[in-house]
């Protein structure tokens, strides 16, 4: 399934050339996201593995939201090809593991990993979860602005005003001043809760079953898919950077 060690690191070194070029695209991709960045772990046993064809594993449902595994694996292998992988198209995948009765998604054991790996011919496996999963929503919230009020202060001026032997007294009520009062007023206000999505995604050797690299990443936005791309793509353009660090 492999190549030979002088392979690999032309293999390695084709995929680095590739992989920074990757990476100032999925730089592009991320301008337009939350500053975050994901986290990221990168095993030193990744180069030497030879890795070149991924196989996308259903990722494990968001507890409650049957479906959003699939969703997210599909979204999240768009990113695994912009970062240079050699991806197996999805429909085959599940086609081959439903001929042989597999059930595989984000949880499998090394044994399993070995097995999928076999009948798939790929290097890796790409597994995951989702670890968030909400689209966005309005809600009533109750506000208590303080409220201002003011009230004048009344007072008299007495004012006289002499015309030769004749002095003439005015009194006067005036505003001198001000009262100020602050009153609580209970006000609803509609806030838009934005979607939510999280993602825990690790690439895994087949043959040692050895966990090459794992992220964790998680993204807001306006709609759900939108916040799944930016999880991924902040993902994928974290390991692509852990990945071009390495000599």
């Amino acid at each position: 399934m492999r190549n030979d060690v002088k392979g690999q690191q032309g293999g390695w070194k084709a995929w680095k050339a590739a992989g920074m070029a990757a990476l100032l695209g999925l730089v592009a991709l991320m301008q337009g996201c939350a500053n975050t960045q994901a986290f990221v772990v990168l095993s030193p046993a990744y180069i030497h593995a030879g890795v070149h064809r991924v196989a996308a594993i259903d990722f494990t449902d968001y507890p409650g939201v049957p479906g959003s595994g699939k969703v997210a694996a599909g979204i999240f292998q768009k990113y695994l090809l912009l970062a240079g992988y050699s991806l197996m198209e999805r429909s085959q995948v599940d086609a081959i593991l439903k001929e042989q009765s597999f059930e595989a998604s984000g949880n499998v054991d090394p044994t399993t990993v070995r097995k999928i790996g076999k009948l798939l011919g790929v290097d890796a496996l790409l597994l995951g979860d989702v670890s968030a999963y909400s689209d966005a929503y309005d809600h009533t919230i109750f506000v208590h602005p303080p409220l201002e009020q003011s009230s004048p202060v009344y007072g008299q001026v007495t004012t006289q005003q002499t015309n030769g032997n004749t002095t003439v007294t005015t009194t006067q009520n005036v505003v001198t001043g001000y009262n100020y009062t602050q009153t609580d007023q209970v006000v609803p206000s509609v806030e838009t809760v934005p979607a939510h999505a999280g993602l825990n995604v690790r690439l895994v050797d087949v043959e040692t079953g050895q966990v090459l690299w794992s992220a964790s990443g998680s993204a807001e936005d306006n709609h759900l898919n939108d916040a799944l791309e930016e999880a991924s793509a902040q993902i994928m353009q974290g390991v692509t950077r852990q990945i071009m660090k390495q000599p």
